[in-house]
């Protein structure tokens, strides 16, 4: 059973709403950074789910044929690259906390890009199995 869509679609709203509310938590301050710490708690569940599911979908021969490679590589491992991205904010807004700077605003904005590329190549590789 292929349950990667299952676990993709959560895990890249999470990580739109948990990056977003990291940088608006930083800028602006007050109890959002802690909102955003435990929705990446889940997003890390969801991410790595869909990582693993998501290896099981790409070994089935009929995705290895019809899926180009230059939306199915950058797909596979910006999936793992953004588990990477949000394990990571995870650990420094754990550590740092509220006392975290303006610094560490390209961490969220990294994780915001990264999930927005993820949303870009899976709606492609979306779009070549319904052409």
């Amino acid at each position: 059973m292929i349950l990667h869509p299952l676990f993709s679609y959560p895990t890249l709203l999470l990580a739109i709403v948990v990056f977003s509310l990291y940088l608006v938590g930083t800028i602006k301050g007050g109890g959002l950074l802690r909102y955003a710490l435990y929705l990446n708690g889940l997003l890390i569940v969801f991410a790595l789910l869909s990582v693993i599911f998501g290896f099981g979908v790409s070994s089935v021969p009929l995705v290895q044929s019809k899926t180009p490679l230059i939306w199915g590589f950058p797909h596979k491992w910006n999936g793992v690259f953004l588990l990477l991205v949000s394990v990571l904010s995870f650990l420094v807004f754990w550590f740092k906390g509220e006392t975290v700077g303006k610094k560490v605003l390209i961490l969220p904005a990294a994780g915001l890009l990264v999930a927005i590329f993820q949303l870009f190549t899976g709606w492609m590789l979306r779009l070549v199995f319904f052409s």
